[in-house]
């Protein structure tokens, strides 16, 4: 069912076996597998069903370091969180990201790649996207076949969209209507309060914009509010833990990473329609597969580098493109409208840039643009840092809860990473006869100011980190915070390293993972 604390009155403590913070992705993704249990879930979700500004604010933040957009930009408080705007990129981790390696201090996860592989699959199912995987497969699927790249250098694959981004969509229904999981809209968490003992949550006291409050009781909480706000919680709530809870080792908060990305430079080709070919997006079965080109680990080793992908943005000078965009969007979200229809109309002024885009996608189930500039990107990893963290603003919000500051640092290893990765795209692309990329001045000269050149991606990653030994991770290998026995983590911040993938499959796939743990753990016991 669904509630909303504005409007709950003078109720007595809410209590249930599993009370997860956060309705995005993440918690969306737990609460749906615990809804076939015996376990019974509250969800607390700080805003309502629609935006608004009020609850917002309350993810304003201090910049400290570098800037960060993402902090603010890529973070909503409504049911559905950040999956209300996002894309739905769906991609995995590589193996090689779950491995220590050696040149990169404090990479390596406690769990392995395979450890996750039966949870990928289950994630690809909760966002509506096929199960192949996303190579060899897909290139069967799509009846493509990879440039003629160095196998050893580069990978040719693909990310997968999902035709309903916004999650809620699909799984708001079933919550409204079940008797076992509730999810109570404006419950914003001002407490976290432990027992006597310290080792346990008591209860989480939640408060309105508006003034109600109420305070939930549970066996097991999970948080599963992003990189950013998970840190802030658990530093915050520091009246029984000076130092915040889980952060007996000052751990909570350090070695936030996002993906560092820039655009490296401009795809020159003899021949656009062939070099398209290669790079444009794949449509099928309803569904969206975009390019990626990556480095492999055996060039990582080699050059000592992050992991990192490419993409490639196209430019049109013309607005028929952009309408067809907005149409196809539109249609694909199965929403059948006037403004569908006044973007197809204003395409179809402009024949001439309409038509060969619309053949493509009909006869052959991709993405064209005439004309289009090619430019380079890159997503890389970031290399994890202490120094790069989450701190606590002196400023409070509305509920009086100290704001986040955002320390974002990035390493000289970025800059060589992107640098060599750039110079291998360069001659990968001319041997493979495919253009010549016109790198960016900044990649090919010294600059003091390379940073200005990279941005982030709203992925906010690392802030309590995953190892099984309390001095060197927030989490243990099942999410549950080190020291507090029913506190558990459900987010991108468990993740010790982010690989280039945009992280959303890897939470999904780890929260599923959490739910069969909670299931084993909890319902024998019920």
């Amino acid at each position: 069912m669904i509630n909303d604390l504005t409007t709950l009155g003078d109720q007595p403590e809410l209590s249930c076996d599993v009370c997860i913070v956060g309705s995005g992705a993440a918690g969306l993704a737990l609460a749906s597998e615990l809804m076939s249990s015996s376990l019974r879930t509250i969800i607390l979700e700080s805003g309502g069903l629609e935006e608004e500004p009020p609850t917002q604010a309350l993810y304003d933040v201090d910049i400290s370091g570098l800037p960060h957009p993402g902090s603010t930009q890529g973070r909503f408080r409504i049911c559905g969180g950040s999956t209300t705007r996002w894309g739905g990129q769906a991609l995995p981790l590589m193996p090689s990201d779950f491995e220590r390696r050696d040149w990169i201090p404090h990479s390596g996860w406690p769990i392995s790649f395979e450890e996750l592989t039966p949870y990928y699959a289950r994630a690809a199912k909760f966002l509506e996207i096929d199960s192949l995987n996303f190579d060899t497969e897909l290139f069967v699927l799509l009846r493509t076949r990879p440039p003629n790249f160095n196998e050893q250098r580069i990978s040719y694959h693909f990310a997968k969209w999902g035709p309903r981004p916004n999650v809620r969509e699909r799984y708001l229904p079933g919550l409204a209507k079940s008797n076992c999981c509730t999810l109570l809209l404006h419950a914003n968490v001002v407490r976290i309060a432990l027992n006597e003992e310290l080792n346990q949550v008591d209860r989480i006291e939640v408060r309105s914009l508006d003034g109600a409050r109420n305070t939930v009781r549970a066996r097991v909480f999970v948080l599963c509010v992003g990189g950013i706000e998970t840190a802030r919680l658990l530093l915050a709530n520091d009246q029984q833990h000076p130092n915040g809870i889980g952060n007996q080792f000052d751990l909570v908060g350090r070695f936030f990473q996002d993906h560092p990305s820039a655009m490296v430079g401009r795809l020159n080709s003899p021949d656009p329609v062939r070099a398209q070919k290669f790079l444009q997006v794949f449509h099928k079965n309803r569904l969206k597969y975009s390019v990626r080109c990556t480095a492999t680990p055996l060039w990582q080793r080699e050059q000592e580098t992050l992991n990192i992908s490419m993409g490639t943005t196209f430019e049109e000078d013309g607005p028929a493109l952009q309408h067809l965009k907005e149409a196809y969007v539109g249609m694909r979200e199965r929403k059948i409208n006037g403004a569908v229809a006044k973007s197809l109309l204003r395409a179809a002024s402009h024949p001439v840039e309409s038509l060969l885009p619309v053949w493509h996608f009909l006869a052959n189930g991709r993405s064209f643009a005439p004309g289009a500039r090619m430019r380079i990107g890159v997503t890389s990893e970031q290399e994890p840092n202490p120094e790069s963290r989450i701190l606590l603003s002196r400023r409070t919000d509305a509920l009086g809860i100290r704001c986040s500051n955002v320390r974002w640092k990035l390493t000289d290893r970025t800059l060589h990473t992107i640098r060599r990765f750039a110079m291998a795209l360069r001659q990968e692309f001319g041997d493979a006869k495919i253009g010549d990329i016109e790198l960016e001045q900044w990649i090919t000269s010294d600059s003091q100011t390379w940073t200005d050149s990279i941005t982030d991606q709203f992925h906010h990653i690392g802030t309590a980190r995953m190892n099984d030994s309390p001095r060197l991770g927030v989490v243990e290998r099942n999410c549950r915070v080190h020291g507090i026995e029913n506190l558990y983590i459900g987010s991108s911040a468990v993740f010790p390293t982010g690989g280039h993938s945009n992280p959303t499959l890897t939470i999904i796939a780890l929260c599923l993972r959490l739910a069969d743990h909670l299931k084993m753990k909890y319902c024998a016991r019920t």
